[in-house]
């Protein structure tokens, strides 16, 4: 009977301290017992738009609830797999920014959200963004070639920010400090000394330990000369005489493109590609009036730079023209010039067969073509051009009376697309002869064609129409792009003008109608203080030729 009465208080007391384990362990049993199902109150997305100075989380309400009644917890991590987890934040809204307080520039990250419930084995489902980063701020501007010396450099920045130093890195990894004084600041820009010829230079802007911006640039040869002339030499005879790749500088002054007669005539360059820039890089004392510069035979192309061309005295219909049979041309390189008063077209190249002319590249740079009259052809009028890239950026084309921008509108078979980029142009008064596709006609041909931080205005040019399209190309183009560029007074001109438009073959992103009150003779096309346009390129940048914004 004892022994029955021990085993009695045994069993009881092992029920209690079953009891109290069952108890304990609740909340284990309800990670085991909750449905998955009740983990997917969930937000569908993450969506994460990474800036300059903070990354912006944004998502939908979570499902099945009501605004207001969930808690959520934002990850943040180096992985897609959160092993480290570097931010956690809760909230109630539906968007956060976290700023370059807590996360580094210029790395890539992960976001992920759940829902909160109220138990942990409530929660709800991960939720993971795409891989982001904060892109870091950039006050400097761009660098410009005329900027640029053999042991010097001009680096400007936003008016605005307020720097400390500059912090130079060259190619073996020396780091060279600059201050930067209260004068320099108040400039907004600071001449970098002592630096050495032919180097590739990496700059960082700081402000104290934060750096701000970056930018790179090479410096140039202390003498680059095969040639020098001054405006008393013989220009025509001497530059058609000089041997391929010849660099030939001119002294400040005037240059007429004479013959032997005292008459201006065509600068011929045949079967060699010459460099032909001023001595001071300075466009506005070294002038040459022209009638027209073209090239014939395998092997002719031109860089210019620092030179202002100006066509009126000499009735210049071309500046560049392609001329005679078959040729391999090499490339014309336009930067940091001022080519004004063409009578008809800034660059013909449709005078041979089809493909016949082959010419690797094109570029404008830095450069401003203006006051050019009204005629039946385009700036770049490329027809039967078989070319690999044109490239036009930093450049500003004003009062021009050509038909249209570029135009490519013979169909030509392509060894592959041509690659044709604008970037940060102003456009201000184009557009004549009632012809369409005023920016881009390359017809039914293939292009890889992007235009980005522009600013398109005043088409047609007063007194003359066009069609309503603003461009075509083959349907099956790599890619044909219109982004973060503002456009104005954009019509087809005429008693009744209708507004010009892209057709759908365009992707058209982040696209302003912001009127600045130009006509196609406003020559001072600065942006406002404190406009949006200042702000509405690519990560933060201006749109529009830099010049403008200085």
């Amino acid at each position: 009977m004892k022994s029955y009465k021990l085993f009695q208080f045994r069993y009881i007391a092992s029920l209690f301290l079953l009891a109290i384990v069952i108890g304990s362990c609740v909340d284990d049993i309800d990670d085991l017992t909750v449905p998955d199902t009740m983990k997917r109150f969930r937000p569908v997305s993450l969506t994460a738009a990474g800036g300059e100075v903070s990354v912006m989380l944004t998502w939908p309400e979570a499902l099945f609830t009501d605004p207001g009644e969930v808690v959520y917890t934002i990850q943040v991590a180096q992985d897609s797999l959160f092993s480290t987890v570097i931010f956690e934040q809760e909230t109630e809204d539906r968007s956060m920014e976290i700023s370059d307080d807590d996360l580094e520039i210029q790395v890539e990250y992960y976001a992920r959200i759940r829902a909160n419930g109220a138990t942990p084995a409530q929660h709800s489902e991960w939720v993971r963004s795409l891989a982001f980063q904060i892109t870091g701020e950039q006050i400097f501007l761009p660098t410009f070639d005329n900027e640029i010396g053999s042991n010097t450099v001009l680096l400007r920045w936003r008016p605005t920010a307020n720097p400390t130093r500059i912090v130079l890195t060259d190619p073996s990894g020396l780091v060279t400090e600059f201050p930067i004084s209260d004068e320099e600041k108040a400039a907004a820009n600071k001449m970098v000394e002592g630096l050495l010829p032919l180097t590739e230079y990496i700059a960082g802007i700081f402000e104290g330990t934060r750096i701000k911006g970056t930018t790179s640039f090479v410096t140039k040869e202390p003498s680059i000369y095969d040639i020098i002339l001054s405006p008393t030499d013989n220009f025509r005879d001497i530059i058609e005489g000089a041997e391929n790749g010849a660099m030939i500088g001119l002294e400040p002054g005037i240059y007429n493109v004479f013959d032997g007669a005292g008459e201006y005539a065509n600068l011929r360059i045949i079967e060699k590609t010459i460099t032909l820039q001023s001595v001071s890089g300075d466009p506005s004392d070294t002038r040459v009036n022209f009638k027209e510069i073209t090239f014939t035979g395998n092997g002719a192309g031109i860089s210019v730079n620092g030179i202002t061309f100006d066509g009126l005295p000499g009735a210049g219909d071309y500046f560049f023209n392609f001329a005679g049979s078959a040729a391999a041309f090499t490339h014309v390189v336009v930067e940091n010039c001022i080519v004004e008063n063409v009578r008809v077209s800034f660059m013909r190249a449709n005078r041979a067969g089809n493909n016949e002319h082959k010419i690797e590249l094109i570029k404008v740079n830095n450069s401003w073509l203006r006051n050019h009259l009204v005629a039946n052809y385009h700036v770049f009028h490329l027809d039967k051009l078989e070319f690999k890239e044109m490239e036009v950026t930093n450049s500003t084309f004003s009062n021009l009376g050509s038909r249209g921008f570029i135009g490519w509108a013979t169909n030509i078979p392509m060894p592959a697309p041509p690659v044709i980029r604008v970037e940060n142009v102003t456009i201000n008064g184009l557009g004549s002869s009632n012809r369409n596709h005023t920016l881009l006609d390359a017809n039914n041909n293939q292009v890889d064609f992007r235009m980005r931080n522009a600013i398109v205005a005043n088409m047609a040019l007063e007194g003359q129409t066009v069609g309503a399209l603003l461009g075509r190309a083959h349907a099956d183009s790599p890619q044909v792009v219109f982004a973060n560029s503002n456009v104005f007074k954009l019509s087809t001109g005429g008693a009744d003008p209708v507004e010009l438009t892209f057709p759908a073959l365009f992707s058209q992103l982040n696209i302003t109608k912001v009127d600045l009150g130009w006509t196609q003779n406003t020559s001072n096309m600065a942006l406002p203080a404190g406009s949006p346009l200042r702000t509405a390129g690519i990560n933060g940048s201006p749109v529009g030729d830099p010049r403008w914004t200085l």
